[in-house]
């Protein structure tokens, strides 16, 4: 049973997601800072004092609420105890996510089955040394397929980490492997994040308003030479000869894919130097105030999650072309204190958008926006 302790929070702090696009989903976490000033969180001060003390513990659930909705589900990490002469203490809850339990167990050595990124995910969820609980998944079938790998060897065969066996299984599909702002484990396909959500922000009374706004335009995402090395298979290479002569060489390199076919392969480093063989001026990312929003947009806003596909629009100074470009929610962060709720979502470009019917902006097959 979770005790709400909303009355003595002085500021909270979330953050979740991944640094940059091609980069793997890191764990969740977040700080709770807690009035102290009477010793309520101390386990120190006594029963008298406390009713908290001995359930001070490293590994209690924790959640995270803001408007009623969830912002991060996670399990206490540390308290942090900063205590003041002047009698203005802070407890601080310093709390992660489940991948933090993923990334302390171990998958025992056994041959997998064949099938998709979902059922390899489910399969391995179920084993009896993971048994993570089939209410807390939310889980896509996948559209990649892999082969029946011996998982720790073949030859001396060992354990192998329970999270970055599930993390490389998601770089075979390039889906979307991460804990949700629920508590769930959740695996996003690539089919699944070529869908639109019907979030818009925007600067022209259109969308979402927001308080900050980031750009960039240059090479950190640039991959023009790329090779996918398949696990008892073949090597796969792509590259794009424009982009090498304009900017140099730039290698990306996948080895020991699960995928079960030199053709899945192909097609892996092809879609990958095509989306990331030329720099494109991309919204990096933006913040919004909830507090100047109204509650459905706040309801929005606090709906989002990792992976999602959004609209924005935004026209520097009001002066020419707007900047009008669909982007992929790589990070969202939570400052929440008395005075403001601010949220931060960070983002990599978003081209891969599937078929929309009757859609003006997706509704044409073009070579643009056809998805992988």
């Amino acid at each position: 049973i979770l005790e709400d302790v909303t009355e003595d929070v002085r500021s909270v702090t979330v953050r979740r997601g991944r640094s940059r696009e091609l980069e793997r989903y890191q764990a969740g976490a977040a700080t709770v800072d807690l009035d102290n000033t009477g010793r309520k969180y101390d386990p120190a001060a006594g029963t008298a004092i406390t009713p908290y003390g001995a359930s001070m513990r490293p590994r209690k659930a924790v959640q995270i609420t803001a408007d009623d909705e969830q912002v991060f589900t996670g399990i206490v990490e540390d308290w942090d105890l900063d205590y003041s002469l002047n009698g203005d203490h802070v407890a601080s809850v310093k709390t992660t996510d489940g991948f933090a339990f993923l990334a302390q167990q171990e998958i025992q050595p056994h041959t997998a089955t064949a099938g998709t990124t979902g059922e390899r995910i489910i399969d391995i969820l179920d084993r009896s040394e993971i048994a993570w609980p089939a209410g807390r998944r939310d889980i896509d079938d996948g559209v990649a397929t892999l082969q029946a790998d011996a998982i720790g060897g073949t030859a001396d065969a060992k354990p192998v980490n329970a999270l970055q066996y599930l993390q490389k299984v998601d770089e075979a599909e390039q889906g979307a492997l991460f804990i949700a702002r629920d508590g769930r484990l959740t695996f996003r396909d690539r089919s699944s994040l070529q869908i639109l959500s019907s979030t818009k922000f925007a600067d022209d009374g259109t969308g979402i308003p927001f308080t900050n706004i980031e750009a960039a335009y240059g090479s950190e995402e640039l991959r023009n030479r790329v090779s996918v090395a398949r696990l008892n298979g073949g090597t796969a290479t792509a590259e794009d000869a424009d982009s090498i002569e304009a900017y140099g060489a730039v290698d990306y390199e996948i080895r020991d894919s699960l995928l079960a076919d030199d053709t899945q392969a192909q097609n892996l480093a092809t879609y990958i130097v095509a989306r990331y063989a030329e720099p494109l001026l991309r919204i990096d990312a933006l913040e919004v105030i909830t507090n100047a929003l109204t509650s459905a947009q706040t309801a929005d806003v606090l709906g989002l999650e990792l992976g999602d596909l959004v609209h924005v629009v935004y026209t520097p100074s009001g002066i020419g072309d707007a900047i009008n470009q669909f982007v992929r929610i790589d990070s969202i962060e939570h400052t929440i204190d008395p005075a403001a709720h601010r949220i931060k979502f960070s983002f990599s470009r978003g081209e891969g958008v599937a078929l929309v019917l009757d859609s003006e902006t997706f509704g044409i097959l073009d070579s643009n926006t056809l998805g992988y």
